[in-house]
Formats: structure tokens, C-alpha cells, sequence
């Protein structure tokens, strides 16, 4: 079986979300083979282009597409990118989610119509299996129509560090964090961490800790936020589970998420985690999360935590359960994938 492994190539230089997955699978889906002598053959296949993604957009990726005559299976893990000229071949394609919300500027309109709406339907009209990050996620799938019998589910994994490594020692001052880490897209929910924040103002033992790209912020959230924010810029990776230990609450109030493995990597270091409830969070991920209905009920949460801790009991069994999630798992369950194609 050889297996053609589709990646492109500036998003291996990205950290989070669909590159990491795509980064982490393929790493782990080699090492599987070769600690278990599989036999199977992978190969990674990068894009070096910036695609135009839509059937009949891009000449450049019409011709990348036109080269795998030699292999059995083709697997996009990236989703939303079309394939082209796969006839010849089984064509695995990973969605991590079907729905995105964006703001109202013409510059993103079009990239949700022409690049997310129109890829992923012409990636589902191709697709001989598809395999999806979270049950919600493989519910939509079937909505749009795809075939229940060919669509598996493969949450994503934790690298090991989350598990295993031990930060260094954090010198705290009487802070009590609250931190973010992650997007500033619009389906973050970024300004119900700053409306809380305004709330807990009268509170000066409680800080929030907000880390993320400013390069990919969507509005300026620094001209109104209360003085009990920090805005901590990029979270380096090198320095990620320092930066998780850093927080003694982890917020996530995200609007939609295909997966949300932030909420995993925090209960992994034995983080509570906060997510507004009614967003569409994969019930793989809420299990052991706080969920706040309100701006009200969240200052709620975080004082009531931080007044009388976090249950032991619930701590050890949501680390527990968070660590269960791991990139050998994963592979796995994307090899028995092919091997039904």
C-alpha cells in the first residue's frame, strides 16, 4: 500500500490547529510503521505554492495534482484543498470542520465563498472516504450528504511533552491567572474574555493572560480592555507548557470549534477549563469543562475556583482523560482508514 500524504509547505512552519495536525499525523504515522514493521509506504508531498482553492482555479495546483499515477491512496489532510486528477487512486480527505464564521469584510466574504465553502464541496464530491476530527464535526458531514459508512472519526492526539514534561519552576507573584491561548479569529469569542474581564475589575488579586498573534487579530481588542488584561503577544513553543503552567484557569469561550485541543492541552496540566456553553464544542473535548452561560456566570466560575480550588478528584480524572488523546492513536485509527479503502 502507498499511501501519497499531501502537505503544504508554509504551514509546516505553523503550530497550531490543521498544521499541527497535519505535522503530527504524519510523524506519527511513520513511526508506527517503522517501530511495527507495517510495510506500508508514506510519502509526504508538499505544495511550495499559494493555491487558489476551487475547481478550475488554479492551473499550478491542477498540475501538482496530476503526478501520483504510482500510488494507491491520496490522503488531504489539510480538507478544504480540491484534488484534482485522482481517478486512478483512493482519495482520503480529512474535514476539520464545515462551518467558520468571519467577519463582514469583503477580503474574508470571498475567502469563505471561494476558498472554504467551494473547496470543501468539491473535496466531498471526490472524496472516497473522509475522515473528521470530532463526532460533531462527522454529523455535519452526513448532513451535507456524504455517506455515513465512509466517514470515521479520529480525534486528534497531545504531544507527549504535555504529558511527560515537567516545567520549570514558575515564580508566581499574588496573581491569580486567567488565561487565553490561542486565535483571534471571530469564532474565539475573544471579547467575552475581555467583557468578563471588565466584571472582575474590583478584584485586583485576579489577572488575565491573553496570548496570541496580534498579526491575525480581527479587531483591536487593546483600545478597551480593562486594566486587569495582559495581552502577552505570540506563545512561543518552545515555551508552551511553561506558559500553560503559568495559568491557574484556562478560558476557551470559543463559538464553533472542529475539535478544540487547547481545552485538552490545559487539562492535561491539570488546568480548569471554561467554555462558554453555548458554543459548539465537541462533546470529545467538553466532558470535564466548566460551562458558562453568561459574562455573569463566568466571573462566577473563576471567582468560586478561586475562592475554594479545583475538586482533586475532578482535576486527576479530566488529566486523566485529556491524556488519553495521543498522535499514536491517531495514526492508527487513519491506518485502519486506508486499509478499508
Amino acid at each position: 500500500m502507498k499511501v501519497a500524504y499531501i502537505s503544504i509547505k508554509r504551514f509546516e512552519e505553523m503550530g497550531q490547529g490543521i498544521p499541527r495536525y497535519v505535522t503530527m499525523l504524519y510523524k506519527s504515522l511513520e513511526q508506527l510503521n517503522k517501530s511495527n514493521n507495517l510495510g506500508f509506504n508514506i510519502k509526504k508531498i508538499s505544495y511550495t505554492g499559494l493555491p487558489l482553492i476551487g475547481e478550475g482555479l488554479s492551473l499550478e495546483l491542477k498540475s501538482f495534482f496530476s503526478n501520483f499515477e504510482n500510488f494507491d491512496i491520496l490522503h488531504n489532510p489539510i480538507g478544504f484543498i480540491p484534488t484534482y486528477n485522482i481517478r486512478n487512486l483512493k482519495y482520503v480527505v480529512t474535514v476539520h470542520d464545515t462551518q467558520q464564521i468571519y467577519p463582514n469584510s469583503l477580503k474574508n466574504k470571498l475567502w469563505k465563498v471561494l476558498v472554504v465553502k467551494r473547496g470543501l464541496n468539491y473535496t466531498l464530491k471526490n472524496a472516497d472516504f473522509i475522515i473528521t476530527n470530532s463526532s460533531q464535526t462527522k454529523e455535519e458531514v452526513i448532513k451535507l450528504g456524504f455517506n455515513k459508512k465512509k466517514v470515521a472519526i479520529t480525534n486528534l492526539g497531545l504531544d507527549k511533552k504535555f504529558i511527560y514534561l515537567k516545567s520549570k519552576q514558575i515564580i508566581k507573584n499574588d496573581k491569580y491567572i486567567i488565561g487565553y491561548l490561542g486565535a483571534f479569529g471571530p469564532n474565539k469569542n475573544i471579547r467575552f474574555i475581555l467583557d468578563t474581564a471588565k466584571l472582575l475589575t474590583r478584584n485586583k488579586k485576579i489577572e488575565f493572560n491573553v496570548y496570541g498573534n496580534k498579526a491575525y487579530w480581527y479587531e483591536n481588542f487593546e483600545t478597551d480592555a480593562a486594566k486587569n488584561i495582559i495581552f502577552k503577544g505570540f506563545a512561543l513553543e518552545e515555551k508552551i507548557i511553561e506558559t500553560y503552567d503559568s495559568f491557574d484557569v484556562f478560558v476557551f469561550p470559543s463559538l464553533y470549534e472542529g475539535f478544540g485541543l487547547p481545552i485538552l492541552e490545559a487539562q492535561a496540566r491539570g488546568l480548569p477549563v471554561i467554555i462558554y456553553k453555548y458554543g459548539k464544542i465537541p462533546k470529545e473535548v467538553r466532558k470535564y469543562c466548566f460551562e458558562a452561560e453568561s459574562l455573569e456566570h463566568m466571573a462566577q466560575i473563576i471567582e468560586n475556583l478561586k475562592e475554594n480550588g479545583y475538586n482533586e478528584k475532578l482535576r486527576k480524572e479530566a488529566m486523566e482523560y485529556a491524556r488519553s488523546f495521543t498522535w499514536e492513536k491517531c495514526a492508527r485509527e487513519t491506518l485502519e482508514v486506508y486499509k478499508k479503502c
